[in-house]
């Protein structure tokens, strides 16, 4: 009986062993990276230093992620960004490991973004310098075997730096029309938004470098708004786009 038991138990064992092993092998690697914050141009994802904020404006940031492989999680999979400023924790946005099947290895894209509104971040007593960070993490059966790059943090400056009101004159929007990029100088720090002739907003820019560019290659054909703000300080230009 006693050798009866034993030759059972051995086959338990070896059962579950290789039930282990069949999870094992179908576990996913992935190892994400946060390479930074960006502002999401068209298609394009321009990464940027900080972000600084005028008393009034929202915030809308986004993180850059890369895919260094060599898988994607699992659909069962969850993957998690966790969202701190300073030391305050501010939740976690989340995706599905089937919404992330299309972040292939070796491949990058932005992910975001929670809305902060001005009168949110008020409400929590935002203002001066602060350290945002997102932490990547994934819950499931997929593992990342490299955990020190998976989060970024930024510097988002909010009331603290002077908004230099800008001249309608001098700020400079060509070419016009245009066809695969449309420029603009003159408009450093200031909140850029593109809008089509319904309202509808096509593309935006958080904090404009002194000669900024925007990618129009995918814009429909037709005439779009080009709004330019600075605290207060709001200008609108014209461009028609043609093909």
């Amino acid at each position: 009986m006693f050798n009866q038991n034993q030759n059972i138990m051995k086959k338990l064992f070896t059962l579950f062993a290789a039930m282990v092993t069949v999870v094992a092998l179908n576990a996913q690697t992935v190892d994400y990276q946060l390479i930074g914050f960006c502002e999401v141009v068209g298609q394009q994802a321009q990464l940027t230093d900080a972000y600084n904020l005028s008393l009034t404006d929202d915030f809308v940031p986004y993180v850059a992620i890369t895919n260094n492989g060599p898988d994607v999680p699992a659909a069962a999979d969850t993957v998690f960004l966790d969202i701190t400023f300073e030391t305050q924790s501010f939740g976690s946005l989340y995706q599905l490991g089937s919404g992330m099947a299309s972040l292939t290895a070796g491949n990058t894209t932005a992910l975001g973004a929670q809305l902060f509104s001005a009168a949110e971040m008020d409400e929590m007593g935002f203002e001066g310098s602060l350290e945002m960070c997102w932490t990547i993490r994934i819950v499931g059966a997929a593992t990342d075997p490299v955990s020190n790059n998976n989060q970024a943090c930024i510097t988002v400056n909010r009331g603290t730096v002077d908004i230099t009101e800008i001249d309608e004159n001098e700020v400079n929007v060509y070419p016009n029309p245009a066809t695969t990029v449309i420029n603009i100088d003159n408009a450093e720090g200031a909140q850029i938004s593109v809008y089509d002739l319904s309202g509808r907003m096509v593309s935006s820019v958080n904090s404009a470098s002194a000669n900024q560019t925007i990618d129009a290659s995918n814009l429909a054909k037709g005439m779009y708004i080009i709004r330019i703000a600075n605290g207060n300080n709001v200008i609108t230009k014209k461009v028609n786009v043609v093909r």
